[in-house]
């Protein structure tokens, strides 16, 4: 019998969060504790924090995003709530979709003080697992080291990418044989492919009610198109991604970016060249919670992006397309092609 604390920040790492807890044997007891929030709660934490099939036995906001004069004074309560949760539940292992988070670390510091050492694992937080991190040797090995050694404690490390820090010691990954080798020399294990649970398409379904929109739009949908920011949406790329769209069958839907300046109006179809026929999608809708309502043979494409990526991480089966550019860099291309998503050129 084991006891798991998850710290997540996004609803990515929410999700993925919930997908490893469900995979725990039966016996043993997970925490999710919610780090790093804004103050307005998003629509998925009010859908999670009322999810009655959670995995989790409690989920905890345990700190706010922080910014300005009061940042130093809001991660010293942060600490302490966390230093409480330690205390009370003993977690032997603490996840996190990343290491340089100074609530994982502090998590970690603090427990092995204070009882038996927790075991850090690496939760796959998606692109900097395939295709690292880089880091700076004076702005990230130096100055913001030294500052944080200072301002918090000599625990503080600052790992050479994501998941490479002495803080971790086993990593899950969607895709464990395409990792980088700093998180393949610790003990890899598999992302569970659960999605498909019941659980999962419900919590998704009570997020579409507090988005307003119904879930009988989404499903058995043919094709689902991610809209570029409208700041790299050229002429050129809007006429490729609405013929993409246009051959996709019978219902078809797309989605603006999360940070789009868009109107709801059918003018809006005719800047982006979308066919008439296709359904919108509310842009704030998370990718996370639309993938558990969609079928299997729906495909889905767009630019290079994370929101895109996310698909083939949580639902490896779907076919994804990404479209591609003379600017779109070499290590993106060999992710693409590591994660088997189709890349479409001029």
């Amino acid at each position: 019998m084991a006891t798991h604390l998850f710290l997540a920040s996004t609803p990515f790492n929410m999700l993925t969060s919930a997908m490893v807890a469900f995979d725990l044997p039966a016996e043993d007891t997970a925490y999710l504790g919610l780090i790093d929030q804004p103050e307005i709660e998003r629509p998925f934490v009010s859908a999670l924090n009322t999810w009655q099939e959670s995995p989790f036995k409690k989920t905890l906001l345990l700190s706010q995003q922080t910014k300005g004069k009061g940042k130093h004074k809001k991660r010293k309560l942060a600490f302490e709530k966390i230093a409480q949760l330690i205390d009370q539940i003993k977690p032997d292992k603490i996840y996190t979709g990343n290491d340089r988070r100074i609530e994982f670390q502090f998590a970690m510091n603090h427990s092995r003080k204070t009882h038996e050492a927790s075991i850090g694992v690496y939760l796959d937080d998606g692109t900097y697992s395939y295709i690292g991190r880089k880091t700076h040797w004076l702005k990230d090995k130096i100055l913001d080291n030294l500052v944080k050694k200072l301002s918090y404690g000599l625990w503080w490390q600052q790992p050479s990418t994501i998941g490479a820090s002495s803080w971790i010691s086993q990593a899950i990954l969607a895709f464990p044989e395409s990792a980088i080798e700093a998180l393949k020399e610790k003990h890899c294990l598999s992302l569970p492919e659960n999605l498909n649970r019941n659980e999962f398409k419900r919590l998704a379904e009570r997020c579409l009610e507090l988005f307003d929109y119904p879930k009988a739009q989404l499903q058995n949908i043919d094709a689902l198109i991610m809209l570029p920011h409208e700041s790299v949406a050229t002429d050129h790329t809007k006429r490729k991604l609405s013929y993409w769209l246009s051959n996709r069958g019978a219902k078809i839907s797309f989605k603006h970016h999360p940070r789009t300046a868009i109107s709801n109006s059918a003018g809006d179809k005719e800047v982006w060249l979308i066919p008439d026929r296709a359904e919108q999608v509310p842009a704030g809708i998370p990718m996370e919670v639309l993938l558990p309502l969609i079928q299997p043979t729906c495909q889905i494409a767009g630019d290079v992006s994370t929101a895109l990526l996310t698909a083939k991480w949580l639902r490896p089966e779907l076919t994804v397309t990404a479209f591609v550019t003379a600017n779109t860099s070499i290590p993106w291309l060999k992710l693409l092609d590591l994660l088997n998503i189709q890349a479409e050129t001029d």
